[in-house]
């Protein structure tokens, strides 16, 4: 027979394992739970033994070990328990195994177990962790605000923060961003005050505040927020390598690919051997980066097999127009569209491809829906990046219709860009409008190219530089605007190069950009590789050779 644990060998030795759970000890809490185990079986000692060999990357055997604890559980009657691991069973099925049936089994084990029993904090983490199998932001919503509710009535405080939480990102999902944002602040400064303890609760907040950064673009609530994860033990443990390709596509959208592109890499070289299910959101957001960067046969490669993703599908489509194919591309927006609700914030940037797909087939009057659905989803969401997208897409079809509004729309769409921090986007309004005045006003057309150009190839938008440049050309006034290799480099890269020109050492600069002398080793080491140099010489020659005047 199983026995309880305070009558079982080993106590102390699970007390201590438990402890070290929650410190984030793994290899304590293994040694412990083992050392218990060798006293004699319990079901305590095959939970803690498997969740300790969970977070060290052994899942299968986490996953023999949480299904042996589970019986043993259910042996002892405490259907709480066995619920409790049935629902942390469909977890690793689903995440780690991609295995949705399976995992489906397991969540439904979990749900009867729990039928008879009164309700519990039990019935609050099912309600939570059925959040992952559904797709409806209303119906996260509801299962959200149920667990809330009997959080509270039972005091189960991680409970409560980690429903906050998804809360939070629902109603952000939904676009009510600021109501949204204040539950997901309230939720981690609970994790930042040691209020939550449990490591599962603290990674499932610090993930979903990043996917709702993502959703909202808001970089600085991410990285004032990040600034403080070291303090969580669970960041580098559970967050990191499930949770921070959020933070990569905010990246992305914020021009700072190779940042991106690290986080990206990152994350999918975990999922490569564990949490397969999540391997997919990575893949499509680098494929989007490598879209950005004119790297099209890249991002293809890397879209292979996953292409009914929406972001896959706008990546495709975006490649189809450039190259031409417009029936496919007009196809894949479709596809895209269909897939996302009618006021769906995100259905913007493709509403947006579409008004240049039609555009580009000379359909006026379909780009002219086109840009009629897109201004009403920005009315009806009151988003700004919905609108900026909006009065980019006006600019265009009123350009193409040589109508003089096409500037007011286009700065219109410059100026919201540029303060919602979306360099790339920015930069494309600018060129638009660099288009649209260039009869009237060729000199000033030619400035706001420079400036769209500048900041193509500061972030490295090889397609939009090339576009960019070829619209200077027609000006009669050609010229790159930064070092054509500059867009491998980071905005500080940038500022530490030119001071290689000039001789600095690591220490000059470091005063000269404020930064700390190890922090400028690092920038010298990371341009020496990005640009494949040997030698801070050579890094001073490539800058003297390379630079070009400002214009």
């Amino acid at each position: 027979m199983i026995r309880a644990m305070a009558t079982e060998p080993g106590h102390d030795l699970m007390r201590t394992g438990w402890d070290a759970l929650a410190q984030a000890d793994w290899d304590e809490a293994r040694s412990c739970f083992e050392q218990a185990l060798e006293l004699g079986e319990s079901a305590e000692g095959l939970d803690g033994l498997g969740r300790a060999l969970h977070f060290q990357g052994e899942y299968a055997r986490a996953i023999e070990l949480t299904e042996r604890a589970f019986a043993a559980y259910r042996e002892l009657d405490k259907l709480v328990e066995a619920s409790d691991r049935a629902r942390w069973l469909a977890f690793l099925h689903g995440a780690v195994n991609a295995n949705m049936a399976v995992a489906s089994g397991w969540m439904a084990r979990a749900e009867t177990l729990l039928e008879d029993a009164d309700e519990c904090a039990g019935h609050g983490w099912l309600a939570l962790d059925r959040a992952p199998f559904t797709d409806d932001v209303a119906e996260r919503e509801q299962l959200a605000a149920a667990a809330l509710a009997i959080a509270r009535r039972f005091g189960d405080v991680d409970l409560e923060y980690d429903a906050m939480s998804l809360l939070g990102e629902s109603y952000v999902a939904a676009g009510r961003v600021a109501e949204g944002m204040r539950l997901i602040d309230e939720a981690m400064t609970a994790v930042s005050a040691g209020e939550v303890v449990g490591i599962v609760p603290v990674g499932d907040i610090c993930c979903r505040l990043l996917g709702a950064c993502e959703i909202a673009l808001d970089v600085t609530r991410a990285e004032q927020w990040m600034s403080l994860a070291g303090r969580f033990e669970a960041w580098n443990d559970f967050v990191s390598p499930v949770c921070r390709s959020h933070y990569g596509g905010i990246l992305i959208a914020i021009g700072r690919w190779p940042e991106a592109e690290e986080e990206l890499t990152a994350a999918i070289r975990v999922f490569e051997n564990s949490y397969r299910l999540m391997r997919t959101s990575p893949l499509v957001k680098l494929a989007d980066l490598r879209v950005r960067q004119g790297r099209l046969d890249e991002a293809q490669r890397l879209l292979d097999g996953i292409e009914s993703h929406p972001i896959a599908r706008r990546a495709l489509a975006t490649i189809a127009l450039t190259r031409g194919q417009l029936a496919l591309a007009e196809d894949l927006v479709r596809l895209c569209l269909d897939g996302e609700a009618a006021a769906d914030p995100g259905c913007a940037p493709a509403l947006e491809l579409l008004v240049q797909i039609r555009l580009a087939r000379d359909d006026a009057p379909a780009a002219a829906e086109a840009l009629a659905r897109l201004t009403a989803l920005a009315a009806v969401s009151g988003e700004g990046r919905s609108a900026a997208f909006a009065e980019l897409a006006a600019g265009r079809v009123r350009a193409a219709e040589e109508d003089a509004r096409a500037s007011t729309h286009l700065q219109a769409a410059l100026r919201s860009f540029t303060a919602l921090d979306l360099p790339l986007e920015a930069a494309r309004a600018q060129l638009e409008l660099a288009r649209a005045i260039a009869a009237a006003a060729p000199e000033a057309a030619v400035a706001e190219a420079r400036l769209a150009l500048r900041t193509f190839e500061r972030i490295g938008a090889a397609g939009d530089t090339d576009a960019a440049a070829g619209l200077l050309r027609q000006l009669g006034a050609g010229g790159r605007a930064w070092p054509k290799h500059y867009g491998a480099l980071t905005k500080r890269e940038t500022e530490v190069l030119p001071l290689l020109a000039a001789g600095c050492s690591n220490a000059e600069i470091a005063e000269r950009l404020v930064i700390s002398r190890r922090t400028a080793e690092h920038h010298v080491a990371h341009i020496l590789s990005k640009l494949g140099l040997r030698s801070r010489a050579e890094a001073a020659a490539y800058a003297v050779r390379e630079r070009t005047e400002d214009p």
